[in-house]
């Protein structure tokens, strides 16, 4: 083989290796539009469950802070029973 037939080879392969490239470019950006949408996804769920964490404690706290002046919660003295 000469070096020109190597050369045209070599060129060859690098031609199918772009072509499949190229060919498989709109399946690799799908992909990683789903990737990043999985992301967000999640991230809106995460954001979503401390949001809902944090208003639940909130209302738990409230709720229990009128019960417990009512009842002379901790802090305050208690009447003992004779």
């Amino acid at each position: 083989m000469d070096q020109g037939t190597l050369i045209a080879y070599a060129g060859g392969y690098i031609a199918a290796v772009v072509g499949v490239f190229l060919l498989y470019l709109p399946l690799i950006i799908g992909i990683g539009l789903l990737l990043l949408l999985a992301g967000s996804v999640t991230l809106a769920v995460l954001v979503i469950k401390v949001l809902t964490v944090d208003l639940y404690r909130f209302l738990a706290r409230e709720i229990r802070t009128p019960t417990a002046r009512l009842h002379g919660g901790p802090g305050r003295e208690r009447l003992v029973p004779h």
